[in-house]
């Protein structure tokens, strides 16, 4: 077991239960194993089986034989006598079936299938007709929730069952698989018993206990009567009928005492029981439930982490707070994210639309009554459902121009956080577009700062003419529209009635400008407008109850616009992207949200810049971080030292570094000064620098062992006086070179192959001299010769040892260069990506100006198209500028 904080629930514990494999096949004690099976079953919320996906994987399955025993050795109710009726029961109560098949081979068409059908096992697998007691029949008659995950081989080899190295990377299709098993694990319901209450960890102790007694006598587990017992042991802490999680030592201590009261049964063991509690977020009413009714379990009122939780609270005595819990789910999210907003005034409607987004009926939940029900931003995560490899985060945000909320401030703060965190906004009206939508964009010059800069005001500091380049899509919704769309005697569409209503009023008086500025502020801050109208969904009653009404319920003409809609929404809501199109992941929209209500709770206004160049600093440590990881892998399995020469080594250097780059490349951004980039040069300089010392180490400890193997008889005869005769000298030279050409012809020495010869013939010298002397053989003319010819040998090798340090000197010193060409090539080609976005973002926002600047002429107001001439000339300047850019390399 192990027990540690849920990462996607706030005070909540995950309890990992891991157990011992089962046997390939038959043993003696079948039946420990079937116990062990059951004992799993009952202690968990998610029983996750793992097979291997050699084979037939419907075989894999069916080795699963004891599922088919555990209708007999548990029951729900001591009436329940007939099977099929004892499985109907434990279907209602038993954990979500896991199918872990590991290690099968990839087949993206086969996942995205699996995907599609969200897992479901009977999608893939299904029982043998007539077999209704295969384990497979049994999983699917005994578990009502049934789910199916393949793995490919976890490592880059894509060996089976071979685990990476401890800092080698995952295979990326695995890594994908990996993350939809544990998003969908973490996402599961905590553990609950029959009553629906939650359990903490005092309880599944004592479930543990009962379960292991009631196994080892053989006995039948009746789960009303177990559960019914160890409820009754914490009555003291039942408060009005609700059990509560109660604080650890006291219920430990009164079950010690009631074991004490029983000698014959064996005290429990406390240790590492952690305490399980249910999550206290806030209610969709902003407020909090006590700690008596945050213990039950009402699914109707249940928020999981698949469905909408409150990302950003709003507490009146304490202003913007960020839900822990939701950033954590948030930020698990490596995918890139298209995040939709709605805002408008209270009671509009706006929880229905994104319901219809997330193509379900019920979700964000729904008021029907006049009172404000959303509060803060909630926020619901789901597969986009036109993109793979997207998640489409929708964010329900609390109503503005709620009379009871007395703060017009909090309003503004709500519109500022959609827009900044949003890549499409959605503006939802009832009736008409009114002038309430467009009233709030006028005060975003005031709580948005793009650049970093000194002065409260910014439309002073002409950043709203940058709010083009990062604002999100607008698209306006107009709810239970009555009127016909026609104007002027013809009939117009939606974004002709829209463009019409942001018309400005002719005029120059306070109440024109009045009347003017919000529409001209929607005009130059948002990139594109859309405009949809929406009949009554439903009439009289049934107005109030939508998320109980089906399709066929609903108008024909609302159910053709909202499909229009959410189609429109899918195909065309862009990627969250920061300026420079760096893509936004769940991670750095959790580290946005953080930012941004932060700044806005310590009354500063968010600033754009700040905000991007603070999550660079993160970012850019982990892509550092990243490629050095990339880097030792790339050299692991390949680098097998000693390398036979110094080249060999530098070409795996230079394609680990080569390796380690890219995968810099692709996640830095904004990195200033290069700092980063320096940084990882730095260390991989260092890395080389160790790498090459490693395979000289390698090398020298090579050769001395060959050297050693190759020169035991030389050593034995010197030992033993065999050159300490006439004619030893001659005998004596001939063995040594013997051993220096066996020496020669053995492979894979490495680089001081030379110098380790080197070393053992120096080594030699004295024995040489001696054994020279000592031969009466030779004359003393001879023995001058010999020892001339030996110094002569040694020189030689001084020399050879030499050229070779030279040699390996300019190899690094050239080495050292293409490391420099390599980083100023990635550097350049990023650089030049860079270059060309912050290009295309400038001609967009000028396109957008232009287009502008020609309406206002073609209207008639020229005084407006001058204001708009100064950004113009900025943007055209900045442009020129991006053109003209070269850049300064390390």
């Amino acid at each position: 077991m192990r027990c540690l904080p849920h990462p996607a629930r706030a005070r909540h514990s995950l309890v990992l239960l891991d157990t011992e494999g089962f046997p390939d096949h038959e043993q003696d004690d079948e039946d420990a194993f079937s116990r062990l099976f059951v004992l799993n079953v009952l202690l968990s919320s998610v029983f996750v089986y793992n097979s291997r996906g050699d084979g037939d994987p419907q075989t894999q399955l069916e080795r699963l034989t004891y599922v088919r025993e555990l209708s007999q050795r548990v029951r729900v109710l001591p009436e329940c006598c007939e099977p099929w009726d004892n499985s109907v029961l434990l279907s209602t109560i038993l954990p979500t079936f896991v199918w872990c098949l590991r290690d099968v081979v990839p087949d993206p068409q086969l996942d995205w299938e699996l995907e599609e059908e969200q897992h479901n096992l009977d999608s893939t697998v299904s029982a043998t007709p007539g077999a209704d007691h295969s384990p497979t029949r049994c999983i699917q008659s005994t578990f009502s929730c049934r789910k199916l995950f393949r793995f490919c081989p976890p490592g880059l080899d894509g060996e089976w069952g071979m685990p990476p190295a401890p800092l080698g990377p995952l295979h990326p299709t695995f890594q994908g698989q990996l993350e939809h098993f544990q998003q969908y694990v973490l996402s599961c319901e905590p553990k609950t018993t029959l009553g629906k209450h939650l359990i903490d960890g005092t309880f599944l102790a004592g479930l543990l206990e009962r379960i292991v007694e009631l196994l080892g006598r053989d006995e039948t587990i009746l789960l009303q009567e177990v559960c019914k017992e160890l409820l009754e042991a914490t009555m003291p802490h039942e408060v009005e009928g609700c059990r509560t999680p109660s604080p650890l030592g006291p219920v430990l201590e009164s079950r010690g005492a009631a074991s004490a009261a029983q000698p014959l049964r064996p005290k429990p063991k406390v240790e590492a029981v952690v305490v399980l509690q249910a999550s206290s977020a806030p209610d969709r009413d902003g407020t909090r439930g006590d700690s008596a009714q945050a213990s039950l379990w009402d699914p109707a009122q249940a928020t999981s982490a698949t469905g909408p939780i409150c990302l950003v609270e709003n507490v009146p005595s304490q202003g913007l707070q960020v839900n822990r819990e939701a950033l954590a789910q948030l930020q698990a999210r490596s995918q890139p994210v298209v995040v939709v907003a709605i805002a408008g005034l209270y009671r509009t409607g706006k929880s229905y639309l994104m319901n219809q987004l997330a193509g379900k009926r019920t979700g964000f939940s729904l008021g029907s009554t006049i009172q404000s029900h959303t509060k803060g931003i909630w926020m619901w995560c789901v597969p986009h459902p036109r993109r793979p490899g997207h998640t489409l985060v929708l964010l329900d945000t609390e109503g503005l121009g709620d009379v009871e909320k007395g703060n017009a401030k909090n309003d503004t703060w709500i519109f500022t956080l959609a827009v900044l965190l949003s890549s499409t906004l959605v503006y939802n009206s009832l009736g008409v577009i009114d002038q309430a939508g467009p009233s709030y964009v006028t005060e975003l010059t005031e709580h948005i700062q793009a650049k970093a800069a000194s002065g409260a005001g910014l439309a002073a500091a002409g950043d709203g003419a940058d709010f083009v380049r990062f604002f999100p899509a607008f698209v306006w919704a107009v709810r239970d529209f009555t009127l016909q769309l026609r104007l002027d005697g013809r009939d117009i569409t939606a974004d002709e009635y829209l463009e019409h209503a942001l018309r400005l009023k002719p005029g120059d008086d306070q109440c024109a400008q009045t009347y003017n500025l919000p529409r001209l502020c929607l005009h130059h801050f948002f990139p594109t407008r859309k405009c949809f109208v929406f009949e009554q969904p439903a009439h009289g009653e049934y107005l109030h109850r939508l998320e109980e009404l089906h399709d066929d319920q609903l108008d024909p003409g609302f159910r053709k616009q909202a499909a229009h809609f959410c189609a429109y929404i899918w195909a065309t809501a862009q990627t969250k992207a920061l300026p420079g199109g760096h893509v936004v992941t769940g991670k750095l929209l959790g580290d946005l949200v953080v930012t941004y209500v932060d700044a806005i709770c310590s009354g500063a206004v968010p600033c754009l810049e700040n905000a991007v160049l603070a999550l660079a600093q993160v970012e850019n440590s982990v892509a550092v971080e990243e490629a050095m990881a990339r880097y030792r892998t790339a050299l692991g399995p390949w680098s097998v030292l000693p390398t036979e020469t110094l080249s060999e080594l530098l070409a795996l250097h230079a394609q680990a570094e080569h390796d380690a780059l890219e995968v810099f490349m692709a996640r830095a951004f904004k990195d200033e000064d290069h700092l980063f980039q320096r940084s990882l040069k730095e260390q991989l300089d260092v890395e080389l620098s160790k790498l090459c010392a490693a395979n000289k180490q390698a090398s020298h400890d090579r050769c001395q062992a060959v050297l050693l193997e190759l020169s035991g008889d030389l050593e034995a005869h010197i030992g033993s006086g065999t050159y300490a005769v006439p004619g030893g000298y001659q005998r004596y030279l001939d063995e040594r070179q013997r051993v220096v050409e066996q020496y020669q012809e053995v492979s894979r020495k490495g680089l001081m192959a030379v110098s380790a010869l080197q070393e053992f013939l120096r080594s030699q010298d004295a024995v040489a001299d001696t054994i020279r002397e000592a031969d009466q053989s030779l004359s003393e003319h001879d023995k001058e010769l010999a020892g001339q010819q030996a110094r002569t040998e040694a020189a030689e090798h001084e020399a050879a040892a030499r050229r070779m340090a030279q040699e390996a000197a300019e190899q690094r010193r050239q080495e050292a260069k293409r490391s420099q060409a390599e980083h100023v090539q990635q550097l350049e080609a990023r650089l030049e990506t860079e270059r060309q976005q912050l290009l295309a973002e400038h001609q967009q926002a000028l396109d957008h100006k232009l287009k502008e600047q020609e309406r206002l002429l073609h209207q008639g107001f020229q005084h407006q198209a001058e204001q708009l001439r100064a950004e113009i000339r900025g943007l055209q300047r900045q442009i020129s500028q991006s053109r003209r850019q070269t850049c300064v390399l390390f």
